[in-house]
């Protein structure tokens, strides 16, 4: 099939890596539905004639099966691919982390995205298309202040991992994409919960969590100014989209190579002391 006449889905688009990611693949000849969680202005994606955005809130059976009868009007001939990229981050020590906090991540970066492969599957097979998932460098290695966040993301790879091989039948391919830190909106909401997080926490565990929050925030100072730009990942996308043989994994930044590099080199009680010292988590009190 023509590029020009392949239709992808594409959710989380309103800003950073999804809007990146819909440029691209406009830009290359795509026919582009951008999922916005939010209703779209009328002005949205208007210099771009093969976009089209749609509300879609992954959370939500009845929108994402409006998108469902929306798609299959537009494009009978079927979906191409569907880019699972909406998702939520909620910096926070594990321990601090409420049950509700986790429900909810758990809810857009895991159950969302089956919920939204799920539905589009039909459309799938009639295109003979793909599904790329949106992961991180944290879907494979669980660092301090991101556990509730990686439970999210590893259990995404293990429904990526077995849906793979499910799905062999019917020649669709599922890739997931593993980006490193990306300089986008991420980084001001998360200096924002950071620093109120620091505020909340309780008198009595202060000695051991104060000087980890401010290595945090360190970090994420410091992820704001050396990531990776979005279009490294809308990059990395594209190819996954148009490579005969899409890659089972995709890593995006050197950090997320070396990341995984420790992970599978390095001892885990060496690795965990490691990644204690940077974190400020060394000392016992």
């Amino acid at each position: 099939m023509p590029i020009n006449q392949r239709t992808v889905l594409v959710t989380g688009c309103s800003s950073g890596i999804g809007r990146a990611i819909v440029e691209r693949l406009a830009d290359d000849g795509f026919h582009v539905f951008a999922g916005l969680r939010g209703e779209p202005s009328e002005s949205e994606w208007a210099e771009h004639a093969s976009v089209t955005p749609v509300r879609v809130d992954v959370t939500s059976d009845k929108q994402v099966q409006q998108v469902v009868q929306q798609i299959d009007q537009s494009s009978p001939q079927g979906l191409y691919a569907l880019v699972n990229n909406a998702g939520l981050a909620a910096p926070a020590a594990t321990e601090l982390t409420s049950v509700e906090e986790l429900r909810q991540l758990l809810e857009v970066n895991t159950i969302g995205v089956l919920r939204m492969i799920q539905a589009f599957l039909p459309a799938l097979r009639r295109g003979s298309g793909r599904v790329v998932n949106i992961s991180s460098m944290n879907g494979i290695v669980a660092l301090p202040m991101v556990g509730a966040y990686s439970a999210s993301k590893f259990a995404m790879e293990a429904l990526s991992d077995t849906l793979r091989v499910e799905l062999r039948p019917w020649s669709v391919p599922v890739v997931v994409i593993r980006p490193g830190q990306i300089r986008t909106a991420i980084f001001d909401k998360a200096r924002e919960a950071l620093a109120e997080r620091a505020s909340q926490v309780p008198a009595h565990l202060e000695p051991g969590y104060e000087k980890f929050y401010r290595k945090c925030a360190q970090f994420n100072e410091r992820g704001a100014k050396t990531g990776g730009q979005p279009e490294a990942v809308a990059a990395v996308v594209a190819k996954a989209l148009t490579s005969r043989r899409p890659k089972p994994h995709y890593f995006v930044g050197w950090d997320a190579w070396g990341l995984a590099a420790l992970k599978w080199a390095v001892p885990q009680r060496l690795l965990d002391r490691l990644v204690a010292r940077a974190s400020g988590l060394m000392k016992k009190v």
